[in-house]
C-alpha cells in the first residue's frame, strides 16, 4: 500500500521528494519541494506563472545538461532595429540554433533583414547571412541581438535548443 498522503500546505519534506529514475523529473521535483519557500500568497495568475518559472529556471539549474528552456522578448522598434534577449538560464554555456521566421511554427524567412548584429553571445557560424545562426550563450545564458529593417516586415525568432523550438513575439517592423 501507497504510505503517502495528501498535504495541503506543500509537500511532506520529512520524507523528501523521491527520486524517478529520470533526471529531468528528479530535477522539477527537487525545485517544486525548494519553491514551496516562496509560494505565492496571493491566488494572481500573474503570481502563479512567476512562481512556475521561478521553479523551470531551478529545475535548469539543478540538471543543466536536461535543461531546454528558453524564453524570448522582443523590444519595439526603435530607429528602424529591433532588440531581443533569448535567454538559456542554467548557469553555462549553451549552443542554440536561431532563426528569422515569417511566422509561429515557419521554417526559414524569404526575405532576410537589413542587418543581424549580436550584441552578446558568440557567433559560431552564420548558416544563411542574417536569417540563421549557430550561437554560444555566454556563461549567463543570455543572448542580445538587434535586427535592422527600413521597411514593413513582420518575424519572430525560431530558437532550438536540444530539439525542442521555441518562437518569439512579432518582431515588427512599420
Amino acid at each position: 500500500m501507497n504510505q503517502r498522503h495528501l498535504e495541503f500546505f506543500g509537500p511532506d519534506l520529512g520524507r523528501g521528494p523521491f527520486s524517478p529514475h529520470r533526471i529531468e523529473t528528479a530535477a522539477v521535483q527537487i525545485a517544486t519541494a525548494l519553491a514551496q519557500v516562496r509560494a505565492p500568497l496571493t491566488r494572481s495568475d500573474e503570481d502563479l506563472f512567476d512562481h512556475a518559472d521561478f521553479i523551470r529556471q531551478m529545475a535548469d539549474r539543478l540538471a543543466p545538461d536536461w535543461a531546454a528552456q528558453i524564453s524570448i522578448d522582443v523590444g519595439e522598434e526603435s530607429s528602424n532595429t529591433v532588440q531581443t534577449t533569448i535567454r538559456a538560464s542554467v548557469g553555462t554555456y549553451s549552443l542554440i540554433d536561431c532563426w528569422l521566421a515569417d511566422d509561429g511554427g515557419g521554417g526559414l524567412t524569404v526575405i532576410a533583414p537589413s542587418s543581424v548584429t549580436f550584441n552578446t553571445g558568440t557567433v559560431l557560424e552564420t548558416i544563411t547571412a542574417n536569417k540563421r545562426f549557430l550561437l554560444i550563450t555566454p556563461t549567463n545564458g543570455v543572448i542580445n541581438v538587434d535586427v535592422a529593417y527600413g521597411a514593413t516586415k513582420t518575424w519572430r525568432w525560431g530558437v532550438s535548443r536540444y530539439g525542442r523550438v521555441y518562437y518569439s513575439t512579432a518582431l515588427t517592423f512599420s
